[in-house]
């Protein structure tokens, strides 16, 4: 870390409120054009973070505290701007597909276990989420079964382990259900996605999924 770099992250920490950059380009004697680009190297590597007011960006130094609470309704428009930067990540352009995600975070809210929909804050602030069912019955499987439906990551906080976070948070509670085997489904070529569950201690099932389309 350059000293510059330790300067702006001694002023934020010592800050009791988000700063602007012209107050930190003042108190550090230094040019507004230094300062932003040191915070962009300093945002880059997961140390600061900013919230916007207006047109003006107010900084802060990036907690590490993470949060996991049941999700209510007034999380939905969060749920879908993450979803929103994942897509926009992948280059996928589906309005069904957010749709459809509204609507399952809806009724799961609504209608099921709370501690099965949670999601992970960080500063107050939803970077994640992740909603998860019970299944008695499956294909003639007579078993209670927990399942991973729906996990998403806001990409600028990845790396941080609010996946993990989540999912241990979930796995606890299954557990108090008496449930002993959890599930989820995957395409086979999510590369990432893949490893995120078997660093869980998920494996490949003895069971082959079957597709129709009409």
């Amino acid at each position: 870390m350059s000293d510059i770099e330790k300067k702006i992250m001694s002023l934020l920490k010592g800050s009791e409120n988000e700063m602007q950059v012209e107050e930190m380009a003042s108190e550090l004697n230094l040019t507004r054009h230094t300062i932003s680009k040191y915070l962009a190297v300093l945002k880059a590597k997961k140390l600061v973070t900013y919230k916007t007011v207006g047109r003006t960006k107010l900084w802060k130094k990036f907690s590490v505290g993470v949060k996991i609470k049941p999700l209510t309704k007034d999380d939905i428009s969060d749920i879908l701007k993450i979803e929103e930067r994942i897509e926009e990540e992948l280059g996928i352009k589906n309005k069904e597909r957010t749709e459809y995600l509204k609507e399952t975070a809806i009724y799961n809210i609504e209608h099921g276990d709370p501690m099965l929909s949670i999601g992970a804050e960080v500063d107050g602030n939803l970077v994640g989420f992740m909603i998860g069912e019970l299944r008695l019955w499956e294909f003639g499987r007579g078993e209670k079964i927990g399942w991973i439906r729906i996990l998403g990551v806001d990409p600028e906080f990845r790396g941080r382990g609010i996946g993990r976070k989540l999912a241990e948070t979930l796995f606890e509670h299954f557990k108090r259900r008496g449930i002993k085997r959890v599930r989820t489904m995957v395409d086979w070529y999510a590369g990432e996605l893949i490893s995120y569950f078997r660093s869980l201690g998920f494996n490949m099932m003895n069971m082959v999924p079957l597709e129709k389309e009409l």
